[in-house]
């Protein structure tokens, strides 16, 4: 054989095991990922998977620097190999735009950079993860291209995994807190008369429109004895769980102690004295209590800065507006005024929660005070049924396409 015919016939030789080598590689890598997709799908926690991408990453590719940052609400070092220490608690927005004053810091005193490239992983085009890598040169097996490529691929996987989780986690609890909330809802409306009270001395009717979730609303009316009645519309500071559950705490409250049958200035101090334990102070309640007896017609009430209930006589209307500072908002009341009515035949009176004149529209425009009033005369000769559900057509229409902002509680009584 030939000189010439040798030397070609070693090269092909030499090129057919680079090719079986890299053909070895490829194997390696695929059964790498394939390792990666088991431990996915069997659970693997988060902090063995960051282990098993490191050790391949370092064992397999003899990548010499390696660092993986993933976020999580922050930015976490998840993965650090022969680096230098890096604080968690980094921030997209000033140290990885330029990434470069990480890659630059020196190592062990030394200057100089110890990485080379810089894989960004992203979701919606959000950075969810950072790999810095140092010491990825040419192989006779495999280029540098190459590595990188399955370093990217291998680096989805696994970070895209962990952040699936963690997003079907997330989900998970939202739909369970959702089901609870709803759950606490439907118990909170129980807690809300749902008939109309029809007699031959009131006839009643209420409405209840919630802003989102559990409100702070609260309204009754019913009998403590065969001749009085005690009722009230109440509010709640604020919004959300915590109010809900002072207000069902004080209904509960307002129903023991309303069937006592205490005078009404005892009984405001009560429900003050009971609101403000439950709070402890952080939050109060506007409310309208009243007393009526149909014997003397006569109506006691107090306004704890709630809005002004509207008692209308023919064409007048007389605000209901003595009273108090709102429950809960001092431990003891500092001053105590009994509003008092004497009740003729057809009086209406209709009580609502803010939240009726916090309604605005499209152009920014109020629901106030004046338009409710002149609504109220203008329906006034009609049933309580028909009044409040003129009301919300009228609300619905003023509203536009505008979200109601808080919740809007109405209760309409016609004195019979």
């Amino acid at each position: 054989m030939s000189d010439a015919l040798k030397t070609s016939y070693e090269n092909l030789k030499l090129r057919f095991v680079e090719k079986e080598q890299h053909a070895s590689m490829m194997q390696l890598h695929l059964r790498s990922l394939l390792q990666v997709s088991e431990a996915v799908n069997q659970n693997m926690p988060e902090k063995a998977l960051y282990q098993m991408f490191q050790n391949i990453l370092v064992a397999q590719l003899h990548v010499e620097n390696l660092l993986l940052f993933t976020f999580d609400e922050k930015w976490n070092c998840v993965c650090s190999h022969n680096s230098f220490q890096v604080e968690n608690d980094l921030h997209p927005a000033t140290d990885f735009v330029t990434f470069n004053n990480i890659a630059s810091l020196p190592k062990d005193g030394k200057t100089g950079s110890q990485f080379e490239i810089i894989i960004s992983i992203k979701r919606k085009q959000q950075p969810i993860a950072y790999v810095l890598l140092g010491g990825i040169d040419k192989s006779e097996v495999e280029t540098k291209e190459e590595k990188i490529n399955f370093i990217k691929s291998l680096t989805n996987l696994v970070v895209a995994s962990i952040d699936n989780k963690r997003l079907l986690k997330e989900q998970l609890e939202r739909e369970y807190y959702q089901k609870e909330m709803n759950n606490a809802v439907i118990a909170q409306n129980l807690l809300l008369p749902n008939e109309a009270i029809k007699n031959e001395y009131v006839e009643v009717f209420y409405n209840y429109i919630p802003h989102k979730d559990i409100g702070g609303d609260y309204y009754d009316f019913f009998k403590t004895s065969d001749q009085d009645y005690v009722f009230c519309i109440c509010d709640v500071a604020g919004k959300g769980v915590a109010s809900g559950l002072i207000m069902s705490n004080f209904q509960a409250i307002f129903k023991i102690f309303a069937s006592q049958k205490l005078p009404i200035d005892e009984f405001v101090h009560l429900l003050n004295n009971k609101t403000f334990n439950i709070s402890n102070g952080e939050k109060h309640i506007t409310a309208l209590i009243g007393y009526y007896n149909v014997a003397n017609k006569k109506l006691q009430y107090v306004n704890a800065g709630h809005n002004a209930s509207l008692l209308v006589r023919g064409n007048h209307i007389i605000e209901l507006t003595k009273g108090t500072t709102p429950l809960g908002t001092f431990e003891d009341l500092l001053f105590l005024n009994i509003g008092e009515e004497t009740i003729n035949e057809e009086d209406l009176l209709f009580n609502y929660t803010d939240g009726l004149i916090d309604i605005v529209n499209n152009d920014d425009v109020n629901f106030d005070e004046n338009m409710l009033k002149n609504f109220i005369l203008e329906h006034a000769s009609e049933s309580v049924l028909n009044i409040i559900t003129n009301l919300n057509i009228e609300l619905q229409t003023f509203k536009e396409n505008m979200l109601f902002p808080d919740d809007v509680s109405t209760m309409c009584v016609r004195f019979r």
